[in-house]
C-alpha cells in the first residue's frame, strides 16, 4: 500500500466555506418562519425546506472540499452512497430541526437533543461520504481527533441553536448572521478534522470495486460538481418559490385584516365604506335607491359589566352569526365597531327597507345562550336612504347614525328613517335643555297616574306614576324627549327626587281620604346609583307617615351593569320593606336566571313584546318564556302596553294576570285616577 499525499486547492475549499455559510443562513431564515406558520401544513412545509437546505449544505460543502484535493490521482465515486448521504444528512437535520420547534417555549430539554442530532447529522454525512469516494484505498484513523471533530460538532450546534432560540421568534436581523457563521464553522471545522483524523493508502486490485454489486455505479468528479450545482440551484428556486408563496400569504392575510373584523370575520367599516361607495355609482348610474341601516345592541355594556369582555365577545360573534344566517344574501352586513353592525341594502324602496328593519328587530326576539343561560336583547336602527339623505359615503353613514340615536330616544327597539333638521328642531332642544333647569322652580311638571289592574277582574291593584311636563312656550312634552336630556345633564337626580317626594305625598293623600292603594315610581340608574337614595326614600315615606309597603320603586335593566353594587342597594330597600320591580325587562341583557340573584319582586313585561306577540311567532313565544320562568322564579309578573281584549287574554292564558295598557286607562291626572279609585271603590 501507498500512502497518499493531498493538498487542498485554497480557491475551492473558500466556495465550500461560502457554500456551508449560505446554506446555514439560509437555513436559520427558513426555520424563524415554522415558529410563525399559523397551519400545521405551512409549518411542516417550512421544516421542510430548512432540513432540506441544512442537508444539501452539509452535503454540498463536503463534496466540493473533496474536489479541491490535489491527490494526482482519479476520484470516482460510489454512486448510491453518495446519494444516502445526502439522504441521511436532510432526514437527521429535520429531525433535530423538528424536536427544536415542535414546542412553544424552547429550553435545555429541546435544545440538547436538537444540538446532538445536528451534530450527529454532520458527522454521519462526513463519514458516508468519505466512504462513497472510490478510490482504492485503506483508512487509518486518529481516533482522538475524530472525537474532536464530533465534539466541535455537538458543541458547535449547541451554541448556534442557543443563540438562535432567542431571536426565533423576530424577523430575520443581522444578529443571525454570526448564528449562522458559528453553525457554519461547525460544519467546516468539523469536515476537515475529520478529513486531518484519516492517513489514506492506495490499495491495487486488479478487478473494478463495483464489479460484484450491479445495483452499485459510479460517478465521477465532474458529475459530482454538477449534482452540486444543480441541487444549489433547486434549492434556491425553492426558496424563491416558498419565499413569493409567503409574500402573496402575507399580503393576503394583510388584505383580510385591513378590510374584515378580526373577531366576527364580517367585513369592517373600511370594507363597508368601499362597498357603498361602488353601490352609490352604480344607483346613480341605474336610477335606483339604496339604504343603510345602522345597528346599535341596546345597553350591551351590560354583557361586558356581567360576563366579562371574553363572554361579550362571544355575544357579539352570535350576532354576527344570526344575522349572516337570516339577512338575504344580497344584502351587505358589516362590523362598524363595538356593538355596531351596519347593513347595506342596494336597487331597494323604503317598503322594502321597512320590511328588512322589521325582519332584523324579529331576529332579536329569540335569546342568545352564553354560559349555559338565556340573555336577551333588542336593537335600535336607524336608516338613511340614497339620495334623500345623502350622496356620497360620510353623508349616508352619518346620517343612519342620527337616525340610530333617535330609534334610541324613542325608547330602543324600534327603527327610524333620518329626519333632516331644521333650525326649528335645533332650537327646540336648546330650550328643552334650558327650560329643564327651570321646570322645578316654577313648578312645571306633573305626576300622571295609570292604573295596574286584575286582568280577569279588572280590578285596580296599584298604579304607576308618570312624569309629565308642560313647558310654558313649547307645550306637553314627552318624557322619551326630555328625560335623555335630563340624565345627560344631570338634572335627573334633581327631579326624580321630586318624583318621590309628590308620589308619597299623593299617597298620603289618598289613604286620607280612604283610598289604600299602592305607588309605583320609576327611578333613572343615576339616581338610584346616586349616594342619598336611600335617605331620600327614607325621609320621603317617614315625612308623611307612610308604611314602605305603599311605595314601589322600578329601576331599569341598566343596574346590571354594576351587579355587586345594585345588590347592596336593592338589599337596604327590602330592608326598609320597599318593593322593587325591572322596568321594561327583555329590552337589555339581564336574564332571569341573572335576576334571580337579585332581591326582586315584580319584572314588568315590556310593551314592544306586548304590541307584536299576536302577530309575531317568536314574540309570543319569547312573552311565554319570561311568564314561565318569571313564575317558576316566584316573580310577580305584570305586562305593559295592553291595548286589545286579545292580548289580555293570551297573557292571561299563559300566566300573566296583572297588567296596565290603554285597554283600560291611559295615563290620566291626579283628579282623574281619585275618581276612579273612588268609582272603583279601593279601599
Amino acid at each position: 500500500m501507498e500512502k497518499i499525499t493531498f493538498i487542498y486547492n485554497s480557491s475551492i475549499v473558500l466556495i465550500s466555506i461560502l457554500i456551508s455559510i449560505f446554506a446555514c443562513v439560509t437555513t436559520l431564515d427558513l426555520l424563524r418562519r415554522v415558529h410563525k406558520a399559523e397551519t400545521k401544513k405551512s409549518k411542516n412545509l417550512w421544516l421542510a425546506a430548512s432540513a432540506s437546505m441544512m442537508g444539501i449544505g452539509i452535503w454540498s460543502m463536503h463534496f466540493t472540499s473533496i474536489l479541491s484535493l490535489e491527490t494526482g490521482a482519479e476520484v470516482i465515486y460510489n454512486g448510491p452512497m453518495t446519494m444516502f448521504s445526502l439522504i441521511a444528512a436532510i432526514f437527521i437535520s429535520y429531525a433535530s430541526f423538528y424536536v427544536f420547534t415542535f414546542k412553544e417555549e424552547i429550553t435545555v430539554s429541546t435544545l440538547v437533543p436538537a444540538a446532538v442530532l445536528l451534530g450527529a447529522g454532520i458527522i454521519v454525512m462526513h463519514h458516508i461520504g468519505v466512504k462513497a469516494t472510490l478510490t482504492n484505498f485503506h483508512i487509518e484513523y486518529n481516533y482522538f481527533l475524530v472525537a474532536m471533530s464530533i465534539v466541535s460538532a455537538a458543541g458547535l450546534s449547541f451554541i448556534a441553536v442557543f443563540l438562535f432560540s432567542k431571536t426565533i421568534k423576530e424577523s430575520f436581523s443581522l444578529y443571525h448572521i454570526p448564528v449562522a457563521a458559528i453553525l457554519s464553522f461547525g460544519v467546516c471545522i468539523t469536515h476537515f478534522i475529520g478529513m486531518k483524523s484519516m492517513t489514506i493508502y492506495e490499495t491495487h486490485h486488479d478487478a473494478g470495486l463495483l464489479s460484484s454489486k450491479t445495483w452499485e455505479f459510479s460517478i465521477g468528479s465532474n458529475s459530482v460538481l454538477f449534482g452540486i450545482v444543480v441541487l444549489n440551484f433547486i434549492i434556491v428556486g425553492l426558496m424563491h418559490t416558498l419565499s413569493l408563496k409567503e409574500r402573496r400569504n402575507h399580503e393576503a392575510k394583510m388584505n383580510y385584516m385591513a378590510y374584515y373584523d378580526q373577531l366576527t370575520g364580517l367585513p369592517n367599516r373600511m370594507k363597508f365604506q368601499c362597498n357603498l361607495r361602488d353601490a352609490i355609482l352604480r344607483s346613480e348610474k341605474n336610477n335606483h335607491q339604496l339604504a343603510v341601516l345602522f345597528i346599535d345592541l341596546d345597553r350591551f355594556r351590560l354583557v361586558n359589566d356581567t360576563l366579562g369582555h371574553q363572554h361579550g365577545d362571544r355575544f357579539l360573534i352570535k350576532v354576527g352569526e344570526r344575522l349572516v344566517e337570516n339577512v338575504p344574501s344580497e344584502i351587505l352586513i358589516a362590523r362598524h365597531g363595538g356593538d355596531e353592525f351596519i347593513l347595506l341594502l342596494e336597487n331597494t324602496d323604503e317598503s322594502k327597507v321597512k320590511k328588512a328593519a322589521e325582519q332584523i328587530l324579529s331576529l332579536f326576539m329569540k335569546p342568545f345562550i352564553i354560559q349555559e343561560k338565556e340573555f336577551f336583547t333588542t336593537t335600535s336602527i336607524g336608516i338613511s336612504m340614497y339620495p334623500d339623505d345623502g350622496k356620497d359615503v360620510s353623508s349616508l353613514m352619518k346620517n343612519a347614525y342620527k337616525a340610530m340615536h333617535l330609534a334610541q330616544k324613542n325608547g330602543y327597539n324600534n327603527y327610524q328613517f333620518f329626519v333632516r333638521e331644521d333650525d326649528t328642531v335645533h332650537d327646540r332642544k336648546i330650550k328643552i335643555e334650558q327650560g329643564l333647569k327651570k321646570a322645578l322652580h316654577n313648578n312645571e311638571f306633573e305626576l300622571y297616574y295609570q292604573p295596574q289592574v286584575h286582568l280577569k277582574s279588572r280590578r285596580i291593584v296599584g298604579v304607576e306614576a308618570l312624569l309629565r311636563w308642560k313647558h310654558p312656550e313649547l307645550g306637553n312634552i314627552s318624557p322619551y324627549e326630555f328625560i335623555p336630556v335630563a340624565e345627560n345633564t344631570g338634572m335627573i337626580i334633581p327631579i326624580g327626587k321630586w318624583v318621590i317626594q309628590e308620589a308619597c305625598r299623593q299617597i298620603k293623600l289618598w289613604q286620607s281620604a280612604g283610598i289604600r292603594i299602592k305607588i309605583a315610581v320609576n327611578v333613572s340608574a343615576l339616581q338610584f346609583e346616586d349616594h342619598q337614595f336611600i335617605e331620600l326614600v327614607n325621609e320621603s315615606l317617614s315625612q308623611n307617615l307612610l308604611p314602605p309597603k305603599y311605595l314601589e320603586l322600578e329601576i331599569t335593566e341598566s343596574v346590571m351593569q354594576k351587579i355587586n353594587q345594585s345588590f347592596a342597594i336593592i338589599g337596604k330597600l327590602k330592608n326598609i320593606g320597599i318593593k322593587v320591580s325591572i322596568d321594561d325587562f327583555g329590552t337589555g341583557y339581564s336574564s332571569l336566571s341573572v335576576l334571580s340573584n337579585l332581591p326582586i319582586d315584580v319584572i314588568k313585561i315590556d310593551k314592544s313584546f306586548v304590541s307584536k306577540m299576536m302577530t309575531n311567532e317568536n314574540t309570543a313565544s319569547l312573552v311565554k318564556t319570561i311568564i314561565e320562568m318569571g313564575s317558576n322564579l316566584n316573580f310577580g309578573l305584570i305586562a305593559e302596553g295592553i291595548e286589545t281584549e286579545e292580548q289580555a287574554e293570551f297573557l292571561m292564558q299563559n300566566g300573566c294576570h296583572l297588567g296596565q295598557g290603554y285597554l283600560y286607562s291611559p295615563p290620566i291626572t291626579k283628579e282623574e285616577i281619585g275618581k276612579l279609585l273612588n268609582k272603583e271603590n279601593v279601599v
